[in-house]
């Protein structure tokens, strides 16, 4: 692919090496000046958007999102995030104690909050390690599948896992899962944009993915999807006006927000369409593969995740484990300091920066945050000392 667009197309600081698009995403110029026409347009007649153009406007962006995650707009609903999606389905399964619930060690976590809310209710929550270094798809599926049970009521799982960027093989684990007759959840908060999606082939019961973050929407903007046997038990946290009226009705208004974030939607979609998402994500890939590698050579470590386990998000081991608080003081002073940014994360007892790559991103900025975990790491007590 050719170069990356200028950084002068992001509303990103252009003095900064910014690395975690896969925290909180970043606006494209472009999607930026659509959101700001709509809040124009909105705010000429907020009675007029509200009440009478709302129905219309949903259904229009509904079936701009279903287009592009080859779904059925009948299936789909917009929550705020993809953690209120989760624990939306969560909270309306009714699991009691007794029951079990099947997720791994990759879990986001406020996924793991909402399953230990649950487990201090007496729902048995499997916790299943899955290695950084796995070799195969079968080791995954065979990993979550194994620890499945006739008491296990749902498998929760990552498309793209958030602490290691690690993508699973979804549609491979949700064909076994419904072969144990077992339904799945999938956390896909970072798979809408970053991975092709086809919801008809993945099949699973539940699928939250947010559309801020590699979609680039504002924030802050989720899709739900649920399979046609489910839509009757599922129903928002909170119950408004059309609560009683049927599963998308009771999501399409769950009270007064900003609608920004959703009517802008299409603006991002046409964004990437012009670039081409085929383009767009093998220059992300080589991108974050080849900063990935200097960073880790710099190190004197190693990328952990293997190529076909990765996308637009990569892992590159510290030379020492380090404690939380150590991590998040790590943060701090690469962005304070440096201006450099890009998460610490720990795994099986071993900690890791992840970056990313998007399309602002060059390859000096792989290098300025090498440059600055040399300095920051020097002064930074690692969890165990070697020897």
């Amino acid at each position: 692919m050719g170069a990356a667009l200028p950084t002068t197309s992001w509303l990103v600081d252009p003095g900064a090496a910014y690395l975690n698009h896969g925290g909180y995403g970043a606006l494209p110029r472009p999607v930026a000046d659509a959101a700001d026409r709509w809040r124009e347009e909105i705010e000429s007649s907020p009675t007029d958007v509200f009440a009478r153009r709302w129905p219309g406007l949903v259904d229009g962006v509904r079936r701009r999102v279903a287009d592009f995650l080859s779904a059925d707009t009948a299936d789909l609903v917009f929550v705020p995030n993809t953690t209120t999606g989760t624990a939306t389905v969560i909270a309306c399964l009714g699991l009691t104690a007794g029951d079990e619930i099947v997720t791994t060690d990759h879990r986001y976590p406020a996924l793991a909050n909402q399953v230990g809310v649950l487990a201090g209710r007496g729902v048995h929550v499997v916790e299943t390690p899955v290695a950084v270094d796995v070799q195969s798809a079968d080791d995954v599926i065979d990993a979550v599948l194994g620890q499945v049970t006739p008491r296990t009521k749902l498998v929760v799982i990552d498309h793209i896992a958030s602490p290691t960027g690690f993508v699973f093989p979804v549609r491979e684990i949700v064909a076994a899962a419904h072969a144990a007759r077992v339904p799945v959840l999938v956390d896909a908060a970072h798979a809408p944009g970053q991975v092709p999606v086809d919801l008809r082939a993945i099949d699973a019961d539940f699928w939250v993915g947010n559309m801020h973050k590699w979609v680039c929407s504002p924030r802050a903007c989720a899709v739900l999807h649920v399979a046609p046997k489910w839509q009757d038990h599922i129903r928002p946290l909170v119950a408004s006006h059309d609560f009683f009226d049927g599963f998308q009705p009771a999501f399409d208004w769950t009270g007064t927000a900003d609608p920004i974030p959703l009517l802008a939607i299409p603006a991002a979609l046409d964004f990437w369409a012009k670039l081409g998402w085929d383009n767009v994500r093998s220059h992300q890939h080589a991108l974050v593969t080849d900063g990935a590698e200097y960073v880790a050579k710099q190190l004197g470590t190693a990328v952990a995740v293997r190529d076909e386990f990765t996308a637009a998000m990569r892992l590159v081991e510290l030379p020492q484990p380090l404690s939380r608080e150590s991590g998040i003081a790590v943060n701090e002073r690469l962005m304070l300091d440096h201006k450099v940014t890009a998460p610490i994360t720990h795994h099986q007892n071993r900690s890791f920066v992840r970056v990313c790559g998007q399309l602002y991103n060059v390859a000096e900025h792989y290098e300025r945050l090498a440059d600055a975990l040399a300095v920051v790491l020097a002064d930074v007590r690692p969890l165990r000392q070697p020897g």
